[in-house]
């Protein structure tokens, strides 16, 4: 006996190509195998017919004896009759099997003799419910009789409706049985389908019907396992006629048929089950599918799709049922108005022509319901093609609220420098054609001071405040934008330039001039505006903004409040800033910067009282430098800080070498206060020196109090009470000094070098010097006037009441050694180790 593969052996594997050339390559096999199992059903076939005809009487007798005392009560001729004719059918087909031809009126005869065989059967199967003492006809063996007579008709029969009737009936007599098993019977029905299935393996296409009725059957009877086996069996069993024409040998030992026979079961049963488990895989990975799918033939009819397609567009279910033309689908959503359009069917066209071309594509589609659709068509090697649906409304909403907070300030809302530059770019191509375009450059004035006063979310409250004033001083065609900070940047598109960015610019600083109630605070805010004009001024985002920037620059010199146009001239100042600015680095680290010492002198004795340190700038090409100049210059740069420390730390050191008596005064820049350093620097050099903390005097401007009041206070009383002197320099210059002089005890004010120089100009002014030394004295603070260059001004402040003077009529700025050979000079200097 030859030795067979596992059912789970790839050898009979069918290819789907090799379908429909089955049958002419199986011909000669089933000739070979029909001869065979009739010579081996010839002489097996008295065998059988005998074993029927024994099993019938056997259970003739059986019934029979249940008669024994009570003789009429189960008597049931019904049975006697029909288990007698298949006596005699037994006994027929026993002569029969000798013979290879019969006559159809004999075969006839022996369908219809079965059928009432099977009614007899039937009717015994009642009867057995009704008297128990005749239950041994549900034993299998009757099952197994029945099937055997529906064998024979479906093998010897030529007439397949005959038969099929027949083998109906059979089916049905044997789910009446079965069901009537403690096990359900299972295992018999499935026998029964796998031993058909061998029949459709060498008889062809004349099982298929009856293999049908008897699915059809057993689903009425509620038996849908079975059904579905059989189908499944009848479906793939053409399969594996390839599989037993390839087999070679012996075909008369019937046990080794047999198990070709329940190897192709075995193997058609896996590749089901197989099968099956994946259909299910591929079901549950469609429906979980966050994405709509879609799969439409070469006939662009629909193969399938799931659920979420037919969400997305609001299907009914008969148009997602396979077959379905993709026009009719299409329409529907057009007429369903799910896709906006005027022109249903030239979108309709569109489609087809698209997908006429066999390549990939993807749009974006926009339904009338507001979500938003990606539509990606994969083309198919048959014509069809498979697409999927993304609902990425939510992915688009993100995407565009990225965009927009890439491309505007975030308090604001206003658009940034980024798109302002690109719109600057999108306007270039009209400025080539002379049709001009202004950009103008904003920044508001003292808003530092406010933020810093009245906390950054007043500050917050007001750059919103004026973004919306800005906005409504513009046209729709016009950008307002915020660079950061309080810097703004406007770019006005107007033919009449420069008279329409004139009236803009007016018209801002009129608006923006009006008062603000934020937070219970009311604030009032000026704006400077620097204006360059395309193309005359630059034609890129780059060259206009720099020139904007550059007459903001100067807008703010001229006394803030203002706008100002760009002039070429302002370039030429502007690198000559630049050049300054690291020429200025490089004087720092090459010691350019000297102290120039100014002489303070006791009204009353003409004595010196002390020295005020300037510093100036010798610079090796451009020689002395005002500090006018470049203070200003390291303010911005930060410069000062490094600077302002070099100052104290030198003047300490200077001062230590005078007598003790002889004090030192410095400046410093509200810029040093920012810095944390400050008071350690001082410190330093006070203890570097060797010098009394009461012989060095701070002298500050009322912008230091302005910017960080708080905590510039908190910084000049850990000062004082250190020892330091600290003084309020350029006094009455400022809106706020009197409260100013309420919040902090100076130890001097030294009144403005304006005030002195106008005495002999200004009636106005003798009054405001009286009263600042009125004050004074009440308050017990020193006085110094600045600038006393005439006699005559001496002689008004003497009158005044001034404890000090300083200016070009005593002595101009001199070096420490020029200081200590006129002042110091019968005096041994002090010399610091």
């Amino acid at each position: 006996m030859k030795a067979w593969p596992a059912p789970g052996a790839d050898a009979m594997a069918p290819e789907a190509s090799c379908q429909t050339g089955t049958a002419a390559a199986a011909a000669p096999a089933q000739g070979r195998l029909r001869q065979t199992l009739r010579e081996h059903d010839a002489r097996s076939e008295r065998t059988m017919a005998a074993a029927q005809a024994a099993i019938s009487c056997f259970v003739l007798a059986l019934h029979l004896l249940a008669q024994i005392g009570n003789p009429w009560q189960s008597f049931n001729p019904w049975v006697v009759c029909a288990l007698g004719a298949l006596v005699a059918s037994s006994a027929i087909r026993w002569q029969l099997s000798k013979r290879e031809a019969l006559p159809d009126r004999l075969l006839d005869l022996l369908s219809v003799a079965d059928i009432l065989i099977f009614l007899g059967l039937i009717w015994s199967y009642q009867f057995a419910h009704q008297h128990p003492a005749s239950g041994v006809l549900k034993a299998p063996s009757f099952v197994l009789l029945t099937v055997l007579v529906a064998l024979r008709a479906l093998r010897y029969h030529p007439r397949p409706v005959l038969v099929a009737g027949i083998t109906a009936v059979t089916g049905w007599l044997a789910i009446l049985l079965i069901a009537a098993f403690a096990d359900g019977g299972g295992g018999i029905t499935r026998s029964y389908a796998e031993y058909l299935v061998s029949y459709k393996i060498l008889f062809g296409a004349e099982i298929e019907k009856t293999v049908g009725l008897i699915a059809l059957t057993m689903v009425l009877a509620g038996a849908a396992y079975q059904a579905r086996h059989i189908l499944s069996q009848a479906a793939h069993a053409r399969d594996y006629a390839e599989a037993l024409e390839s087999a070679r040998g012996n075909l008369d030992d019937a046990t080794e048929a047999k198990e070709r026979a329940e190897y192709a079961l075995a193997r058609l049963a896996e590749r089901d089950a197989e099968l099956s488990e994946q259909n299910e895989r591929f079901n549950v990975a469609l429906e979980n599918m966050s994405q709509g799918l879609c799969m439409f033939d070469g006939d662009r009819r629909l193969v399938v799709c799931n659920d979420r397609y037919v969400e997305i567009y609001g299907l009914p279910r008969d148009l997602a049922k396979p077959g379905t033309p993709f026009r009719d689908i299409i329409e529907y959503r057009l007429r369903t108005g799910i896709f906006a359009g005027d022109d249903p069917q030239a979108y309709l066209q569109e489609r087809l022509d698209a997908i006429a071309e066999g390549v990939p594509s993807t749009k974006i589609h926009n339904l009338t319901n507001k979500r938003v659709i990606a539509i990606a068509h994969r083309p198919m090697s048959n014509g069809g093609w498979v697409a999927t649906h993304e609902d990425i409304t939510e992915l688009q909403r993100v995407q565009e609220q990225i965009a927009h907070m890439a491309h505007h300030d975030a308090l604001t809302d206003l658009p940034n420098r980024l798109l302002l530059n690109e719109r600057i770019k999108a306007l270039v191509p009209r400025a080539r054609r002379n049709k001009s375009f202004a950009v103008l450059c904003l920044d508001l004035d003292r808003f530092k001071n406010i933020n810093d006063t009245l906390g950054h979310s007043v500050g917050d409250e007001l750059l919103k405040a004026v973004a919306v004033r800005l906005r409504a001083c513009v046209r729709e065609t016009d950008t307002v934008a915020r660079l950061g900070g309080d810097e703004f940047a406007i770019i006005q598109v107007a033919d009449n330039q420069p008279r329409d960015v004139t009236v803009l610019a007016r018209r801002i600083c009129e608006v923006l001039r009006r008062p603000l109630t934020l937070a219970e605070h009311q604030v009032v805010i000026d704006t400077s505006i620097g204006i360059a004009i395309a193309p005359h001024d630059g034609l890129d985002a780059t060259q206009l903004l720099k020139n904007a920037d550059m007459a903001l620059y100067r807008a703010k010199g001229d006394g803030r409040g203002v706008f100002r146009f760009f002039e070429a001239e302002m370039d030429a100042r502007m690198r000559e800033r630049r050049r300054l600015e690291l020429s200025l680095r490089a004087g720092l680290e090459r010691q350019e910067f000297e102290l120039r010492y100014q002489p303070l002198v006791n009204i009353e004795s003409n004595e010196i009282s002390g020295f005020e340190a300037l510093l100036r700038w010798n610079h090796p090409e451009r020689g002395m430098v005002s500090p006018a100049e470049f203070i200003p210059i390291a303010e911005e740069t930060g410069l000062i800080v490094p600077l302002g420390e070099w100052v104290v730390r030198t003047a300490c050191a200077q001062a230590a070498q005078w007598p003790a008596h002889t004090k030192i005064a410095v400046n410093l820049s509200p810029v040093q206060f920012r810095s944390e350093d400050l008071v350690p620097s001082v410190f330093r050099a006070l203890a570097s020196a060797g010098l009394a903390p009461g012989r060095l005097g701070l002298e500050i401007t009322e912008a230091v109090l302005l910017n960080h009041a708080k905590s510039t206070l908190e910084v000049l009383n850990r000062l004082r009470e250190f020892g330091v002197r600290i003084a309020m320099d350029d006094f009455g210059t400022g809106y706020s000094s009197l409260s100013y002089l309420r919040a902090f005890p100076f130890d001097k004010i030294k009144i403005d070098r304006s005030f002195v120089s106008d005495l002999a100009e200004q009636q106005g002014t003798g009054a405001i010097i009286d009263a600042v030394a009125g004050l004074s004295r009440s308050l017990g603070i020193a006085t110094t006037a600045e600038g006393v260059e005439t006699q005559a001004q001496l002689e008004r402040v003497r009158e005044a009441g001034y404890t000090e003077m300083q200016g070009f009529l005593f002595s101009p700025p001199r070096t420490a050694e020029e200081i200590t050979a006129l002042y110091f000079a019968e005096q041994p200097a002090r010399r610091i180790a």
